[in-house]
């Protein structure tokens, strides 16, 4: 399919890492519905792989900041997850003003249980796809993700 693209697009990192994205995203959003994650995604999974690797909670304006997620979009994953009992609220003992997410027992565990069925799903899709252009792409999404940082900074 790509092969049927403008000369321009084939050759856009814009074009090409969204709709990579869009694909893979896709591909496993089907698997984790099948797996009966019906109302789990892809961000759901990034809150909590986030806060499974932070003791004590996060503050949500941090936790957007660390996921590049507008506060806005993050609010009704947060709302969501802490009504499916996976993520718990509660007061910071630094300010009374602010709140701290942390994950609990059952999203930690739920978590696991989708991590699975995304990597299987991944391999699955990117199995005949080499060590070598999987670890160069890691690099890549590395690389733009530190240089969109820097951006950001100046």
């Amino acid at each position: 399919m790509t092969d049927r693209l403008p000369k321009a697009l084939r050759a856009s990192p814009l074009f090409l890492t969204a709709r990579a994205a869009q694909a893979l995203t896709q591909h496993c959003r089907e698997a984790l519905t099948r797996a009966g994650f019906e109302d789990f995604g892809a961000p759901d999974l990034a809150v909590l792989a986030i806060l499974e690797g932070v003791d004590g909670g996060e503050n949500p304006s941090k936790l957007a900041r660390t996921l590049r997620y507008e506060k806005s979009s993050l609010t009704p994953i947060l709302v969501r997850l802490r009504e499916a009992g996976l993520v718990a609220q509660k007061k910071d003992p630094q300010d009374a003003r602010a709140q701290l997410i942390t994950i609990t027992e059952k999203g930690s565990r739920r978590r696991a249980e989708a991590d699975e069925v995304i990597e299987r799903a991944t391999e699955a899709l990117l199995g005949d796809v080499s060590k070598k252009v999987l670890k160069r792409h890691a690099e890549f999404c590395e690389a733009l993700l530190k240089a969109a940082e820097r951006e950001e900074k100046a």
